[in-house]
């Protein structure tokens, strides 16, 4: 059993790598958005337009939450929904791996399911193997950051829950599951 403070430690360490992630994603939101306001200001000097014009469709695409300012609100915002699921995320393994269940099946949601997701919808790994591969929200899928899929124990699956019709719901008792770890493409 690891001590108060390895468990302090490790959580740190979860904490400080999602931290970055979400400063990594916010300083992308704000390089894109000052790429995009230099593109539209030297298009619209380059056209003719005043100072006092750019300055018009500037607060007019700010306050209406135009093609510029609300990609950004939308990538902050898609961001603020990734820090909140990755931190709970976090902790529920960090829970459910003290409790001994090691190994997750792919849950896709929603009525949009991407090719990736459904393709590994009902399949079975540990965590450190989904990881490895690719975590629902993590970038891996068409999707990206707007995945709806979640790993759940394979102790509390809810067999097909959206009654989509997939092939191979999981490993058939007795058959031993391959890690994608030790899977090589042709």
């Amino acid at each position: 059993m690891p001590s108060n403070q390895e468990v302090i430690n490790e959580i740190s360490t979860l904490v400080d790598d999602a931290s970055l992630i979400i400063e990594l994603q916010i300083g992308t939101a704000v390089d894109k958005t000052t790429i995009d306001l230099a593109n539209l200001i030297r298009t619209m000097r380059m056209s003719g337009a005043t100072d006092m014009a750019i300055r018009a469709v500037l607060l007019t695409d700010l306050t209406s939450g135009g093609r510029i300012f609300g990609a950004f609100k939308n990538q902050f915002k898609a961001t603020a929904d990734y820090g909140v699921g990755k931190m709970a995320q976090l902790g529920s393994v960090y829970e459910l791996d003290s409790q001994g269940l090691k190994v997750f099946k792919w849950q896709s949601a929603g009525k949009n399911i991407c090719p990736d997701c459904q393709d590994r919808h009902g399949q079975e790994y540990s965590w450190e193997e989904w990881e490895l591969i690719g975590l629902p929200k993590s970038g891996f899928s068409v999707c990206g950051a707007y995945c709806n899929c979640d790993l759940v124990p394979t102790g509390q699956w809810q067999k097909d829950p959206l009654k989509i019709p997939l092939e191979g719901e999981g490993i058939k008792r007795g058959q031993k599951r391959k890690s994608p770890l030790t899977q090589t493409r042709g």
